[in-house]
């Protein structure tokens, strides 16, 4: 942000071998040892306002992407928990945080942070985590950069600025998972319980409660039921 209110026109990749004050979504703690992938991408009015709100499923598309490229994880079940974690096996190996902010000259400036479990992995979560040496996969932080940039970008691209969300959309579902399965949603002020049953147009969850309602959440945590972290007094450590 601060090489955007210097007037960086963007794109700009920012990596940290360590963060001392990384932080999740909700100002959650980020932990943030070295020898994991800490990468910023600062865009500068990637979109019109109001396809803004697509990122988090354009950067986590890409995101889930790379890492399946990786050596050693081919085969592996690498998917996406909506709206933007990346699972291997089920277990969190990746997160994302988009902040945007308005600048003085009218200029919208967007920050995509992504964490990657490389060699470590957090421990006393309240969700099971995995890294990519955990599953195999020997590919040092720098290839793992080089495939998450090039794979983001290409994600971007594709997205054309909000012109082809669609596309988007029918490729972010076929990498998701749960869909179809019950699930708990955490939203700050309460929680719901459902099955997920897809996104609409816009990319929101569809949850179908027990009475047949569908509701749309636009932000929210969601954990399958039976998960640990089904009940929203526990906040993510990493």
């Amino acid at each position: 942000m601060e090489a955007a209110r210097s007037g960086d026109p963007g794109p700009l990749w920012v990596t940290a071998a360590r963060q001392a004050a990384g932080r999740g979504r909700r100002a959650r703690t980020w932990v943030s040892e070295r020898g994991n992938l800490y990468s910023s991408l600062l865009l500068i009015n990637p979109s019109p306002q109001e396809a803004l709100h697509n990122l988090p499923l354009v950067v986590s598309l890409g995101l889930c992407e790379a890492l399946s490229t990786l050596p050693s994880l081919a085969s592996a079940e690498v998917s996406i928990k909506w709206p933007n974690d990346v699972l291997i096996g089920g277990r969190k190996c990746a997160g994302i945080l988009i902040e945007s902010e308005r600048l003085p000259d009218g200029r919208t400036a967007v920050v995509a942070g992504c964490g990657v479990n490389v060699a470590n992995v957090p421990s006393d979560t309240p969700y099971p985590v995995t890294g990519l040496r955990q599953e195999g996969c020997g590919a040092e932080v720098d290839e793992v950069f080089a495939a998450v940039a090039a794979s983001i970008e290409g994600a971007l691209a594709f997205w054309d600025r909000g012109g082809n969300f669609a596309a988007i959309r029918e490729r972010w579902i076929a990498n998701c998972a749960g869909i179809g399965a019950p699930c708990r949603v955490n939203l700050q002020d309460r929680t719901m319980v459902g099955t997920f049953v897809g996104l609409d147009r816009e990319g929101r969850l569809l949850l179908k409660e027990d009475d047949g309602a569908i509701r749309l959440v636009s932000a929210g945590d969601v954990f399958p039921l039976g998960s640990k972290s089904s009940t929203p007094s526990i906040q993510p450590a990493g």
